[in-house]
């Protein structure tokens, strides 16, 4: 039998842009749902029409899972969910010399994930736009399939950032595996349900920012951090937010304004998700992906079609998939814009500097400075800036002496 190329999952860059796939080997559809949570008097054969409209009541965060056989696997899809990446569900998955491997794309935040694991434990784990970057018991096992990939494990340059590589990530999957997924094997109906009784989490031990991704990237910018007070951490995370709000020029947008006033003053705390602020974050990563807005509701719709002869109260959206192509095949179906890069290019600083302000009014000030420092050392973003990284890092240990 040949290898499982990444050639294979061409087609995955203009499929769906927030999406888990997760193989479990041995378990038949029920119990795989079991596993994942749904009730037993939930699972029941789901169409299209009944996913789209618990898309629309989840605003997107979906939390239904749906169920296919193929060979030996079954393999769960969750259309806008990644409860298959978590190490507790995959636990629960794999107790008992099971095994289980989850991809999932999200386009969004920008990071994507990849988890292998067995008989309850992670085997090998990363993040597929920083393969050097892994985890769990075998770190290192699946690095030869990685490498023929282009997911190089041990790169030349420090701060390797692979775009585009979530195709490879799912034909490692599909090595392990053995099963090819096309969006064919989604044709439904199809057994599933929503999610009632989640694996629970596990109780947090030590520091919670331990693996986030800014100490990868940038120790020492990380250490400088940690180091430094509070209110100083506090003060870091709104000067540079502010400063991301300049470099995209909309620091007097009187949202972001009032926003940043707001953390200045010591007013700091969660961000609604109807605030002005999150709404406002909304419309820029609705003009970065081209996924919609509900002008009516000011929520995400629920997919990329919607029939505009319906009245906004009952609107509701078509799903209909061209297998061959993966794309909506509905004559009445009215595709979404998709911006170009260059589209992307123009918006992409404005949402990431929305993005830091909001980060910049977390509760926790430690939290604050990571997340609104991050875009500085990720090579991914646009507002990579290695020399300023290292210059916030200088600054705020010699303040902390």
């Amino acid at each position: 039998m040949r290898k499982i190329t990444s050639a294979d999952y061409a087609w995955e860059n203009d499929w769906e842009e927030i999406y888990t796939l997760t193989f479990v080997r041995d378990l038949d559809e029920r119990e795989t749902l079991r596993r994942f949570g749904v009730a037993d008097g939930n699972i029941h054969l789901v169409d299209d029409e009944e996913l789209m409209e618990r898309i629309e009541e989840t605003a997107g965060c979906c939390d239904m899972v749906l169920v296919t056989r193929a060979g030996d696997w079954t393999i769960a899809f969750e259309y806008g969910g990644w409860e298959g990446t978590r190490p507790e569900t995959l636990r629960e998955l794999t107790r008992d010399g099971g095994e289980a491997v989850s991809v999932m794309r999200h386009n969004y935040a920008t990071s994507h994930d990849f988890e292998h694991a067995t008989d309850g434990r992670i085997r090998t784990a990363f993040r597929p736009q920083t393969p050097q970057k892994r985890w769990g018991s075998h770190p290192d096992a699946l690095n030869e399939d990685m490498r023929e990939l282009g997911l190089e494990p041990e790169p030349d340059e420090e701060f390797q950032y692979l775009s585009g590589s979530v195709a490879a990530a799912l034909a490692l999957a599909s090595r392990i595996s053995g099963v090819l997924f096309t969006p064919a094997l989604l044709d439904g109906p199809l057994l599933g349900g929503v999610i009632t009784d989640a694996v629970p989490d596990d109780p947090r031990e030590g520091d919670p920012l331990t693996r986030h991704a800014l100490r990868a990237f940038h120790r020492e910018l990380a250490d400088a951090i940690d180091h430094a007070s509070p209110d100083l951490q506090w003060r870091a995370a709104v000067t540079e937010a502010r400063r991301q709000c300049e470099l995209a020029g909309v620091a007097d947008h009187p949202v972001l304004a009032a926003a940043l006033a707001s953390a200045e003053r010591g007013e700091r705390g969660p961000v609604g998700h109807d605030s002005p602020l999150a709404e406002l974050i909304r419309g820029y990563e609705s003009e970065l992906t081209g996924h919609p807005i509900d002008q009516a509701t000011g929520a995400w719709m629920a997919g990329p079609s919607a029939d505009p002869r319906r009245s906004p109260d009952v609107r509701r959206n078509i799903f209909s998939i061209d297998t061959a192509t993966g794309m909506p095949a509905c004559p009445s179906c009215k595709w979404h814009h998709r911006p170009g890069e260059a589209e992307r290019e123009a918006i992409r600083p404005r949402w990431q500097a929305g993005r830091s302000v909001r980060h910049a009014l977390s509760p926790d000030a430690r939290t604050a400075a990571y997340n609104a420092h991050f875009p500085l050392v990720n090579r991914g973003q646009v507002m990579a800036d290695p020399d300023h990284a290292a210059a916030v890092a200088a600054m705020l240990r010699a303040a902390s002496t």
